[in-house]
């Protein structure tokens, strides 16, 4: 039996922000697709906008599996994660265990096809640095939802990826966030008007 794709269906069971109070909680199937969508908009922006070359399909393939490690590891806090350079490097170690064990449940035939998805060694740096910026985007439109709904405990986290996203310095990014980011601001009725 080959229990790969019935572990990545459990992603969905994987919580986010476990360490902040959520009024809507967030899991990382539901990250995963918006990771994905974003980093699509990304890819098109960046060659249709910005005269780049980058291969939205394989972004969007990485971006499906950037995050399945947490099957296994669950999703370690950012304070923790990124604490000191000792604990980051460690962790680092452990999610490249863990992509390595779900290869293991993966069908032969496919499992090989599937590694560099997983690790992101068939993108360019380029690419990475977009679906880096997608996930980033992700958790501030995660920011800006639950501090819409008052709940302030997002406003410290909103910050520091606010900063964090500017500070990247990539084109694509910088137009989200000047062009599309405000929009996550506005109620259903706002966003559907023409």
């Amino acid at each position: 039996m080959f229990n790969f794709n019935a572990l990545l269906a459990r992603m969905k069971y994987i919580p986010r922000w476990s360490l902040m109070r959520q009024n809507v909680e967030e899991d990382v199937a539901q990250h995963t697709s918006e990771v994905m969508i974003t980093a699509h908009t990304l890819c098109l922006l960046a060659n249709n906008k910005f005269g780049h070359q980058v291969d939205s399909e394989k972004v969007i393939a990485c971006a499906l599996y950037h995050d399945v490690s947490e099957i296994l590891t669950g999703d370690l806090p950012t304070p923790v994660k990124y604490n000191n350079p000792q604990i980051q490097k460690a962790y680092k170690e452990v999610e490249k265990h863990a992509v390595d064990r779900l290869l293991e449940t993966a069908h032969p035939d496919i499992k090989d096809s599937l590694r560099p998805y997983m690790t992101q060694e068939n993108l360019t740096d380029y690419e990475k640095l977009l679906l880096k910026g997608a996930d980033k985007l992700c958790a501030l439109t995660k920011c800006i939802e639950e501090l819409q709904s008052g709940n302030k405990e997002f406003q410290s986290a909103f910050n520091s990826t606010y900063v964090s996203l500017k500070e990247m310095h990539l084109d694509e990014v910088d137009f989200y966030m000047e062009n599309m980011l405000d929009s996550f601001r506005l109620c259903l009725d706002e966003l559907a008007k023409i």
